[in-house]
């Protein structure tokens, strides 16, 4: 079968492959995958970006071999091991071959103190699909039972195949409630625009938002965002430069929410100057989603005693999808007409599964959103 495979320790150094159509154990499904999509963390990879390096060097055996990328995906069932009894944590769904699904990326052991605690998102042993092993970029993939989740057979394919990242969104933007409540997402990627669509069909008052990206700010005037600040960044070694856009883009989001800032502040992009503003923004009392993920995994809180503990802040961390009440409230989303038409609005491209590199290079240089391969003649 065609693969997508990550082959070696540089950037770039992705590849067009034929392997084996992958043999499924005793608990495992084998789905042939119909689309799958480019996540921010596959463009890191892409990148060779030191936050997924670990992964991709043990999965491969210091890449002794080739491993098989990404993680977003959706199918139709050709196997089912003998093994399998359900799907969803429900007994009551039924998988049968042909039936069109997704899938849940982070595998889990079901055994640690979180996993038998309703915390599956959070296993101390979880494994990644396309990262810590072989992925979706590929005709068929072989998954673990527990992470199959059905699908309405109606459900269009490309945004089936985004439901991973957009449970990131949901568990992201709806952690705490947004009806009526003055929104602020920092970084417009895919999962900020998820975020922003999620805002709005949840009835958030007001929907701000912060970006660098003109191809970006774009597509979000279509999505119901109603003020749009577009921001530049300053290079780490321009210090002076770097605390006046800070204080620039703090005053412009509190000016665009009234009273004394947003309710609730979304960073979703990773970059420490947008986490700076995030918390400066936010009016006391107010919560903080922290999502995004510093290239260089470290941070520095400006006014840690000012902004955060006087500020009476509440910051929550997010990874993954809550396995599977995250799921659930997707499914919900996802049967909305306005939300499907709304969704299709981040999805830049729908492309043939050859032309990744040329998708990749798009994303990189900020000229697309959300990007979705097609498998469907493979």
């Amino acid at each position: 079968m065609p693969s997508i495979q990550k082959v070696a320790a540089s950037v770039g150094a992705m590849e067009l492959r034929t392997t084996d159509v992958p043999k499924i154990k005793p608990n495992e499904v084998l789905i042939k995958v119909r689309a799958s999509a480019i996540c921010g963390s596959d463009l890191h990879l892409w990148q060779w970006d030191e936050s997924i390096r670990g992964k991709l060097l043990k999965a491969s055996d210091q890449f002794k071999h080739g491993v098989v990328s990404g993680h977003e995906f959706c199918g139709h069932v050709v196997e089912i091991g003998k093994d399998v009894k359900t799907i969803m944590d429900d007994p009551n769904v039924k998988l049968a071959v042909g039936d069109f699904v997704s899938a849940e990326s982070h595998v889990v052991c079901g055994k640690c103190y979180q996993c038998t605690h309703g915390e599956k998102h959070v296993c101390v042993n979880d494994k990644i699909i396309g990262f810590d092993r072989d992925g979706c970029f590929a005709q068929y993939i072989a998954l673990d039972s527990s992470c199959v989740w059905k699908n309405d057979a109606d459900l269009p394919f490309e945004i089936a195949a985004i439901q991973e990242p957009l449970g990131n969104a949901m568990h992201a933007a709806a952690h705490f409630p947004l009806k009526d409540q003055r929104v602020a997402i920092f970084g417009l990627g895919p999962i900020g625009m998820f975020c922003a669509v999620i805002a709005v069909i949840h009835g958030a008052k007001q929907v701000i938002a912060v970006e660098t990206s003109p191809t970006r700010i774009e597509i979000a005037k279509t999505i119901g965002v109603s003020n749009i600040i577009e921001t530049k960044i300053i290079p780490f070694p321009d210090e002076k430069g770097r605390a006046e856009e800070r204080a620039r883009i703090t005053k412009l989001v509190r000016d665009a929410a009234g009273h004394d800032g947003p309710d609730v502040a979304l960073e979703m992009s990773g970059h420490a100057d947008a986490m700076v503003n995030a918390i400066k923004c936010l009016r006391r009392g107010g919560k903080l989603i922290a999502f995004g993920l510093p290239k260089n995994q470290a941070f520095t809180f400006d006014n840690y005693s000012g902004d955060v503990i006087f500020n009476g802040l509440t910051v929550q961390g997010i990874i993954g999808r809550r396995i599977y009440d995250t799921w659930y409230k997707v499914r919900d989303l996802v049967r909305n007409k306005k939300a499907q038409d709304l969704l299709r609005k981040v999805i830049s491209e729908v492309a043939p599964y050859q032309d990744y590199p040329r998708v990749f290079e798009k994303m990189l240089a900020g000229k697309a959103s959300k990007c979705v391969l097609d498998w469907g003649k493979a």
